[in-house]
């Protein structure tokens, strides 16, 4: 097996590794209760701007009451994503810094004029790039086969109301 062959498949064990170990954290931190503290508090914030477009009073007032309960779950969940990403970027970085050490001067030839913007020089693969593609080639199948995905910063997971709405409509 060529040597840069046996680097590429390397590097994408790693991101396996990395990506692995960083859903399982992600899970082990933010729990179901988590989600659906998150959904309720989106569903509190769709009421409030309703109430608000509508000019309703009585409804404003009656979901003021809840604010205070709303503020201090977004903020837990907020922590709980802070610490993930730290996490995550610990690991990735870690990860980065540790295979660059063994692979940073490996370039792999791009067939022809085949051009990557940022991560492509002069007809080849760097290693910054091929680490890079390796990881979100890696990451987004994993993170549908964990049942995660990111969306607006949070992490988003369908609840068993969402489920059913689609199911409805199919």
């Amino acid at each position: 097996m060529d040597a840069s062959v046996f680097s590429m498949l390397l590097i994408v064990a790693i991101a396996l590794a990395t990506i692995s170990l960083t859903n399982f954290v992600r899970r082990t931190i933010i729990k179901k209760q988590d989600m659906e503290k998150m959904m309720e508090a989106n569903l509190f914030r769709q009421e409030l701007m309703k109430a608000k477009r509508r000019g309703d009073q009585k409804t404003l007032q009656k979901l003021e009451k809840r604010m205070d309960y709303i503020k201090k779950v977004e903020f837990d969940i907020m922590k709980k994503n802070f610490t993930v990403i730290i996490i995550s970027m610990a690991l990735f970085l870690g990860a980065y810094w540790a295979t660059a050490m063994f692979f940073g001067d490996i370039e792999i030839p791009l067939p022809g004029d085949f051009f990557i913007p940022f991560i492509s020089q002069e007809g080849a693969l760097t290693f910054y790039g091929w680490y890079i593609l390796a990881f979100f080639a890696v990451s987004l199948p994993l993170s549908k086969a964990f049942g995660l995905s990111m969306t607006g910063g949070g992490l988003a997971e369908k609840s068993p109301q969402d489920k059913k709405q689609e199911k409805k409509e199919s």
